[in-house]
């Protein structure tokens, strides 16, 4: 199976909040994020957002104890 070329969303459609740092340093102060970035569910997310047409697109992965 080949490799799927995804573009990158135009980010000045979507314009970044003026507290987005705020809200970024507020998130990680509840030291609640434990795993790094992952580009393969990135990846996944965009093509799905792409294919329904949407500015955005989630994912959610539920185990035992979190989403």
């Amino acid at each position: 199976m080949g490799t799927v070329q995804v573009p990158e969303p135009a980010m000045s459609a979507y314009p970044i909040p003026e507290n987005e740092a705020d809200r970024q340093d507020e998130l990680d102060s509840f030291h609640i994020l434990d795993s790094e970035p992952d580009e393969d569910f990135d990846r996944i997310t965009r093509i799905a957002s792409q294919m329904l047409g949407m500015p955005i697109a989630l994912i959610s992965l539920v185990d035992r104890n979190r989403q």
